[in-house]
């Protein structure tokens, strides 16, 4: 009996390390056009200016469905306010809230001709359920965006620290490209490369691709998939987003509205 009390131990700690890594969990969202599916601009929302997406995640193996609610704020013309919230259904016959997500994005650099927009992301995050938590967490980021004809790429680079020492600092890498094909429709494609907190090495590549619609002057749709190159979890995401700036007066900063002109 003395020996096999260990071993039960063990198993024990095993499955709640497996049950927390089986769960991928995000982080900020950007609300669109202001970015890709999860790559953020450099860009910031005018000052005084709302912006929501409600965006919509189907995974397949494992199967759930995850509700993002992101919000963004325009403070001053280079500071945004931003904050993620998702909601988890159907996982493993269970659901709840994942880890609230809630920082700042400061323009360093405004885009030139031959130069990027470069900005710094801080942020937290609010534990959630445990079961689709980090425990939370603290970091930041570093964004570069760049406009050259009808092309406009996004880079981010994460890093994020656990409050809970058991688990590994996470580290991202975010790659967008956002395509002007038409008036009003951009072809949207994405990579994220990342190690999580529950892996010592990359445990996703994953890649994206999809469009975006402008419905109106202030409503933007997007539709896309993703695929995970590395270990096929998932084997594929199905997202849906839907972006509103509330204010009638609100227009997209002029380097957005020129799309497809």
């Amino acid at each position: 009996m003395k020996k096999i009390t260990p071993l039960i131990i063990l198993l024990s700690v095993v499955t709640v390390a497996n049950s927390s890594a089986a769960f991928e969990t995000k982080g900020f969202q950007p609300v669109q056009p202001y970015g890709t599916f999860s790559t953020l601009s450099a860009y910031t929302i005018e000052k005084d200016k709302p912006g929501i997406m409600f965006s919509l995640e189907r995974s397949i193996e494992p199967n759930f469905y995850r509700l993002f609610i992101n919000a963004s704020y325009g403070l001053t013309e280079k500071i945004e306010l931003l904050t993620s919230i998702p909601f988890i259904f159907e996982y493993r016959n269970t659901g709840g809230i994942g880890d609230t997500s809630i920082g700042y994005k400061y323009n360093i650099v405004s885009e030139k001709r031959l130069g990027p927009s470069i900005s710094y992301l801080m942020g937290f995050s609010i534990p959630g359920d445990e079961t689709f938590s980090t425990r939370g967490r603290v970091g930041g980021a570093l964004l570069v965006s760049k406009r050259l004809g009808p092309f406009r790429g996004h880079g981010n680079l994460f890093y994020f620290k656990s409050t809970s020492s058991d688990l590994e600092d996470e580290v991202e890498l975010r790659l967008g490209l956002d395509l002007a094909a038409a008036h009003s429709f951009n072809i949207l494609s994405e990579l994220i490369v990342k190690k999580s907190h529950f892996s010592e090495r990359i445990d996703l590549v994953e890649g994206k691709m999809g469009y975006r619609v402008k419905l109106s002057s202030n409503s933007y749709a997007a539709l896309g998939v993703g695929y995970d190159f590395k270990n096929r979890n998932p084997e594929l995401r199905i997202f849906l987003t839907l972006s509103l700036f509330p204010l009638d007066q609100v227009k997209v900063k002029r380097v957005y509205e020129e799309e497809g002109s």
